[in-house]
């Protein structure tokens, strides 16, 4: 930089240098004219403008470096070669009309990047250029890098000014553009100047045909009045073409508004009776209309043919009553079909009111539901309008029905329990009665999945189900809660006695053996008993007394009953104990993680691993989460152990590839801690893991505990690039509408619907395929879980699932383990 100023004050004559600015800066403002004028106008028109503002800023940029050259003071004799001289005006022109075409002809700031480089180049190839021209009795040295800067500086300003002229098309955009092309052309010059070197040598001699200073002021002069006469002749062209356009656009105006006034007067009627036939007769509901008179005025196909109407009683004029009578004595609506009950079903109708909306529905015969909406007009009379809501209406009751009801054994829910259980505990309050719950956990029933399958497992399942149905009265309801967690409420008005004798018959039943095809097992069942009003007054304190005896239960050796009692020292003993173990083994790193693989359904390869918790417990060995998970949401060690969790998955994503992902699960007490997006934030910065790669699982559960909050948890983590995903659909009564409220990334399946894939009771299968079929076509990413044999990943893909993760491809392995997964998966690709 200190070339350049040395340059600038000490060899040039500024005076000069300041008549080369204003002469820029001249021709920048009329070339900005011009492309603004270019922008405004189409096809050939346009490149014409274009033409004449690069040649208008060619000259500016000649003319400027000619001007600062007869500025320098080299201190020996120059000259200029006139062929190069020439030739660097044709370069300037030629270049920058492109660069100005390019901006105008490419949308987006691509345009003005790419024509501001192409104008860097025009400056740069004509300053150049220019100096190859010079001739002098010296040696011309370069600095390399005052050239590359020179030539950066003009390509960037030109840039800048192309954006500026394209965004604002006024006197500012104008100004603005001037003044940015000419610091473009103005600080390449002086830099490219300070990048030059002449050591005098007379030695050499110049070329007899160089241009001398004063005859290139006269040249000057000469393209400048050229310039201007390109401009006058651009004007001109642009003024014909203009008129000429106008001239015909009239023509075409006058020659359209006389056919068009022509031809109106037909079209009219025409497109009014075409819109009104085809409004009715595509309409999906069927449509009629009645006068004051309650006769016909019109009506579409549809109706004809839904209610079998005869072409005489689709003629106008038409009485309603004939109509009516048509449709009882056909036998289209369901019952009876004589003229009595004819006559009683048009006095039904006739107390309809005719002066506001009404609505109804009518049975058809053959099961069909119709939805009639009747809408009164002005002056008497009313249009009615009818639909088929068959289908829709079963799709109701089917989806409620999911919604309350367990996939795998078609028994109530928790949801549909806990609403029939605060209806029940509502009679006991007046008195008379008592509600026994009993809460049932089947025994050895983790050994069946575990050496026999899930298969196994939920054909047990059924049966158990089956067999409890078998046991209880038609008072009696029974609940899936999860897992191999049942629940049996019924009234009763011996407790001690009643609720007794149904928990030993239900012991006994099943005692028995379960016949499950292959395979024939035992398990048996504990069971807790609660009774209401005794021991609480609402489902959530009967629930959990009828838990904790169940948990006496099976502490006592299972296969047993028990009755809930106040003082349940042992078992809160127990819990206190599990506590503190739980405690002591977040302190002694007991805790570990296991990672099961989710795969693409297409290809095989390995997408990511759910992380898995783990629990070494010095004497009890290796513990499931379902054994420690529940306490440590209702104590709150889930929220450091959900961070550890976190942390831990984190770290050891890191070190895989990055293609793949970790899945971590999230539970209702750790979004009910205020630290769980900071914690995750932690996560993600002190492992240097991307936030893309970490999905995070939430169940219904999760988000039923406060909507709102776990939204917005989740609304900040995903601004953060995580991914968020829904666990468990189709299990939950309200997956559907959470879907709507917010934007999941992933939908993953739940594994008693990929079981039923290839179950034997065909409506469960057809179920289960459409709840994949549905999650498939939301849009997301979408895992099936539980995947266990070939057959249900050949249905996944053909659904359109895009993940499968289960025992078919690995059970949950430890991190050691991952690494020898990921290279055997990479090599396999690499032999494919």
């Amino acid at each position: 930089m200190f070339r350049v100023f040395s340059c600038l004050t000490a060899e040039h004559d500024l005076r000069l240098v300041v008549l080369a600015g204003l002469v820029c800066f001249v021709a920048s403002i009329v070339a900005a004219n011009i492309f603004h004028r270019a922008i405004a106008t189409r096809a050939r028109t346009r490149w014409i403008w274009i033409a004449i503002a690069g040649a208008a800023i060619g000259y500016g940029i000649w003319a400027t470096h000619f001007v600062a050259m007869l500025a320098y003071e080299p201190g020996v004799t120059t000259g200029y070669g006139l062929v190069l001289t020439a030739f660097s005006l044709a370069a300037a022109m030629v270049l920058t009309s492109v660069g100005f075409g390019v901006a105008v002809g490419t949308s987006g700031r691509w345009g003005a990047m790419a024509g501001g480089v192409i104008i860097g180049g025009g400056i740069a190839s004509m300053h150049y250029l220019g100096m190859w021209a010079l001739e002098v009795p010296g040696r011309v040295a370069w600095s390399v890098d005052l050239v590359i800067v020179s030539i950066i500086l003009g390509m960037c300003l030109g840039y800048a000014a192309l954006a500026v002229a394209l965004t604002y098309q006024d006197y500012r955009g104008t100004l603005g553009a001037a003044v940015l092309l000419t610091l473009a052309i103005v600080s390449h010059h002086f830099t490219a100047m300070g990048a030059v070197q002449i050591t005098p040598d007379p030695t050499l001699a110049t070329d007899k045909l160089s241009l001398s200073p004063g005859f290139l002021a006269l040249a000057i002069a000469g393209v400048a009045l050229s310039v201007l006469g390109m401009s006058l002749i651009g004007v001109l062209a642009d003024r014909r073409l203009a008129s000429r356009t106008a001239r015909f656009e009239e023509i075409i105006s006058q020659l359209s508004l006389a056919r068009q006034q022509l031809e109106d007067s037909q079209l009219e009627l025409q497109e009014q009776t075409l819109r009104l036939d085809t409004a009715i007769n595509h309409m999906v509901e069927g449509l009629c209309m009645f006068d004051a008179e309650k006769r016909l005025v019109v009506c579409n196909e549809r109706y004809a043919r839904l209610y079998q109407l005869p072409p005489e009683l689709l003629r106008t004029g038409t009485s309603h009553t004939d109509i009516i009578r048509h449709r009882i004595a056909k036998g289209i609506l369901k019952g009876d079909s004589s003229e009595c009950a004819a006559e009683q079903f048009i006095s039904k109708l006739a107390a309809l009111p005719f002066d506001a909306v009404s609505s109804r529905i009518d049975e058809f015969a053959d099961g069909r539901l119709i939805r009639v909406t009747r809408q009164p007009m002005a002056g008497g009379g009313w249009v009615a309008t009818h639909l088929d809501v068959t289908e829709q209406r079963r799709s109701e009751a089917k989806i409620t029905h999911m919604a309350q009801h367990d996939a795998l054994t078609d028994l109530p829910n928790r949801v549909l329990l806990r609403e029939r259980m605060e209806h029940a505990i509502a009679v006991t309050r007046n008195g008379g009665l008592d509600l026994a719950v009993l809460m049932l956990d089947l025994d050895r029933f983790k050994e069946v999945n575990d050496t026999l399958g899930h298969p196994a497992g939920d054909a047990l399942l059924r049966a158990v189900s089956t067999r409890l149905r078998e046991c209880v009265t038609e008072t009696a309801l029974i609940a899936r809660l999860g897992g191999d967690e049942f629940a049996v409420i019924d009234y009763v008005t011996n407790p001690a006695v009643e609720a007794a004798a149904l928990a030993e018959n239900i012991r006994k039943a099943l005692c028995e053996p379960f016949d499950l095809g292959d395979h024939r097992v035992t398990v048996g069942t504990s069971i807790g008993i609660a009774i209401a009003p005794r021991d609480g007054n609402d489902s959530d304190v009967i629930l959990k007394s009828a838990d904790l005896a169940l948990y006496s239960a099976k502490s006592g050796g299972r296969g047993a009953y028990r009755f809930f009692e106040p003082e349940f020292d042992e078992l809160m003993h127990a819990r206190r104990n599990l506590e503190r173990d739980m405690r002591d083994a977040l302190v002694g790193r007991q805790f570990e993680l296991h990672y099961q693989p989710f795969v693409s359904a297409a290809t095989g390869e390995t997408c990511g691993f759910e992380a898995l918790l783990r629990w070494h417990h010095p004497q009890r060995g290796l513990v499931l989460p379902g054994e420690f998970i529940p306490l440590a949401e209702e104590t709150g060690l889930i929220v450091p152990l959900g961070e550890w969790v976190l942390r831990t998955a984190c770290a050891e994503a890191a070190t895989w590839p990055t293609s793949v992902r970790i899945a971590v699960n999230l539970s209702p007490a750790q979004f009910r801690s205020k630290e769980l997006v900071p914690v995750i934030v932690g996560a993600l910065a002190s492992s240097g893991l991307a936030p893309h790669r970490l999905e995070l699982e939430v169940t219904e559960t999760v988000i039923m505990h406060d909507c709102e909050a776990v939204f917005a948890v989740l609304a900040q983590l995903r601004e953060l690039g995580v991914q968020i995903a829904l666990d468990d659909f189709g299990t939950g009564y309200s997956s559907l509408s959470f879907l709507q409220r917010f934007p999941f990334d992933k939908v993953k399946i739940d594994r008693s619907f990929v079981d039923e894939l290839s179950g034997v009771r065909a409506e469960a299968r057809h179920l289960a395929r459409a709840v994949v079929r549905f999650a498939g076509s939301l849009g997301k990413t979408t895992t099936a879980e539980g995947v266990e044999t070939k057959e249900q990943l050949d249905i996944l893909r053909e659904e359109g699932c895009i993940e499968t993760q289960g025992y078919y491809f690995s059970r949950p392995m430890p991190a050691s383990d991952i690494a020898r997964m990921l290279r055997r998966d990479e090599a396999a690709v690499r032999a494919a």
